[in-house]
């Protein structure tokens, strides 16, 4: 099979496309035949050497394409079944083998282009906003980063379950989408201090950022506030006063997909195949895609996901004929 492998640190240019052999799908495994697959920015750090390549050097953490076959013991899953992936690693190629209860199923009328920008950007969302948030109808929730692939969908998500959202974003472009979403209000980080201008009294904090956000964000919230980091983006180190914290009654908690294990990873996927995939499909919910390119174009497609303007997601297309 053809995949996107990285031969090493650096630009986009390391991503190269090789033949590599096709996967055998182990026991409770599903081999997916993929159509498509999102990119996100845990791929731009292992190629940049920030973190650890993925073993077989093949990145990729989501997808969405037809079971081409089974391994032993999966039940539920048979050849020809549409399905969107949560993987580890190897979505960049024409074939994945994930576990069975990574897979969700996509309905009919949903483009499976669209269905593979989903899974990484849904689970996030839903995770932290539902389970790590624990939102409720009525909050006020603060997004960083409210354009992107994950922030996009959970601007969307908050204004479903009954919040008051306030998003941040750069840039013109990018801060009428946030209104387009559903924002309730939209700060331009790009015009001056974004918690001079938002103030206090958050309920919830969806944070991108990291470590130097991470006390200016505890100081805008509410008593009994939430603030949940969901990256590390301006860098991993911050202070934090932890009197100020207990005074507010309040709580920071943060994580990564990636370091969950394989049971609560698979509990996520359920949510966001009853929760979300179908409402993609019905249009009441939306995957912003910023763009799409072809698997020839995987330089092209990573040097775009770098871009100041992105809004929402890059595509990539691996097969047309599925």
């Amino acid at each position: 099979m053809r995949a996107a492998v990285l031969t090493g640190p650096g630009g986009p240019e390391v991503l190269t496309l090789d033949r590599v052999p096709t996967p055998v799908p182990a026991a409770g495994q599903v081999l997916v035949r993929v159509a498509a697959f999102g990119l996100n920015n845990a791929e731009v750090l292992q190629r940049r050497g920030v973190t650890a390549a993925p073993d077989g050097g093949i990145p990729g953490l989501e997808c969405a394409g037809v079971v081409a076959a089974v391994g032993p013991g999966v039940t539920g899953y048979g050849p020809g079944d549409r399905v969107a992936a949560l993987a580890r690693c190897g979505t960049y190629a024409e074939y994945v083998a994930v576990p069975a209860g990574a897979c969700m199923r996509v309905p009919d009328v949903l483009d499976l282009a669209v269905a593979a920008a989903a899974p990484e950007a849904a689970a996030t969302a839903w995770w932290n906003l539902v389970c790590r948030g624990r939102i409720r109808s009525s909050e006020r929730v603060l997004i960083h980063g409210a354009a992107g692939g994950v922030g996009s969908l959970t601007v969307q998500l908050a204004r479903r379950l009954g919040a008051y959202v306030v998003g941040t974003a750069r840039g013109e472009r990018k801060t009428a989408m946030c209104a387009e979403l559903g924002c309730h209000e939209v700060i331009d980080y790009g015009h001056g201090d974004v918690f001079a201008i938002v103030g206090e009294g958050f309920d919830v904090i969806l944070d991108n950022q990291g470590g130097p956000a991470v006390a200016a964000n505890v100081s805008a919230l509410a008593p009994f506030g939430r603030l949940v980091i969901v990256g590390v983006q301006a860098g991993a180190i911050g202070a934090l006063d932890v009197a100020e914290l207990m005074g507010r009654a309040a709580e920071v908690s943060s994580s990564s997909l990636g370091r969950l294990d394989d049971a609560v990873r698979e509990t996520i996927c359920r949510d966001v195949e009853r929760q979300v995939l179908p409402r993609l499909s019905e249009g009441t919910l939306r995957v912003v895609v910023d763009s799409r390119f072809a698997l020839d174009d995987i330089v092209a497609a990573h040097t775009r996901f770098s871009a100041p303007d992105r809004v929402g997601k890059v595509v990539v297309t691996v097969a047309d004929d599925i």
